[in-house]
């Protein structure tokens, strides 16, 4: 199964090996790159259909639109069912975790940097939610 999978990261050198980690865990979708929340919510509100799956890794310290502005506007209209949010953070605040713990579109909080290891569980998460909600 293929998804749309975004990375919404300010910092360009994070966002490379990222990518390069996503291709080697083999998550196949197209992947999609934002430097800050706006023109990601901008893409999402056009774009978005209950027909395709979305993987959104998001950054929550950036400039323009942060990802708690970001995950507002994206609980406006996105549903669990097709779309699954992992956060990025170089800061794990205990009261930033009990905040996204209440977001039903985030799936898990991931301290940066990001392992091979931790990826391939994503991975895993991944399938498990979309083929469960795999009509054919």
């Amino acid at each position: 199964m293929n998804y749309q999978i975004l990375l919404i990261e300010d910092d360009p050198i994070f966002t490379f090996l990222l990518e390069k980690g996503i291709k080697h865990a083999q998550l196949k979708g197209e992947t999609i790159n934002f430097s800050n929340g706006k023109p990601a919510i901008e893409y999402l509100e056009k774009e978005y259909s209950d027909t395709s799956n979305y993987i959104i890794f998001l950054d929550l310290n950036m400039p323009v639109m942060n990802g708690w502005e970001f995950m507002d506007q994206l609980e406006t209209f996105a549903k669990t069912d097709n779309c699954m949010v992992f956060i990025l953070t170089s800061s794990a605040y205990r009261n930033d975790i009990e905040r996204l713990k209440k977001k039903s579109l985030v799936i898990d909080f991931v301290t940066k940097p990001i392992t091979e290891y931790i990826l391939s569980g994503i991975k895993e998460t991944i399938e498990d939610r979309f083929e469960k909600n795999q009509t054919i």
